[in-house]
């Protein structure tokens, strides 16, 4: 069974992936550099753990270093939700990702950012695409929402008893999300 590299965003977002993915030896990497503040990386952090305890799995836990992403992000701080800064993010995250695979000769590589209807599944493509051709890597382009993929994901995650977050990640989400609620 080949192994594939799954790039976790989250516990919920990789429930439903898990279960599409069982021909291949999934692999869970969790590359969140962006999660803000601490404390809400840990919480998805631990989640993700209980997640891959759920199912098997070891999980694989890359440096959290959300310096390195904000940098990265520089200067697209005030792009909107799914704009040029999501685009950053995915690259940022991605990369990490297809770093480890290539060093640990896994073949393939997908993501479950594709799970949610926040994240537009192209824009991740288009990012894969690029990073497989520089890494020799293959990226699975599976849009993980389709079929009720995120209606799943969230049966899945209430299922399992996981923590559900409730905005994407980023201090720049969080921000958004108080506007909304405020």
């Amino acid at each position: 069974m080949d192994s594939l590299l799954l790039h976790c965003c989250c516990a919920p977002c990789a429930t439903h992936p898990f279960e599409v993915l069982e021909g291949y030896d999934v692999v869970p990497f969790f590359s969140n550099s962006n999660i803000e503040p601490k404390e809400e990386y840990k919480k998805r952090l631990d989640t993700f753990i209980q997640l891959c305890s759920i199912k098997c799995k070891e999980p694989i836990i890359d440096t959290y270093e959300p310096e390195k992403w904000l940098e990265h992000i520089k200067g697209l701080e005030n792009e909107p939700e799914r704009g040029k800064r999501c685009k950053s993010c995915f690259e940022f995250r991605l990369r990490r990702a297809f770093e480890f695979a290539k060093n640990g000769n896994i073949k393939y590589i997908a993501s479950t950012l594709t799970t949610t209807t926040y994240k537009d599944a192209d824009t991740v493509f288009e990012v894969g695409r690029t990073l497989s051709e520089e890494y020799g890597v293959e990226f699975k382009e599976i849009n993980f929402k389709k079929d009720d993929g995120h209606r799943k994901s969230v049966e899945l995650s209430k299922q399992y008893d996981l923590y559900i977050q409730n905005y994407c990640g980023c201090i720049f989400s969080l921000q958004d999300r108080w506007r909304k609620v405020s």
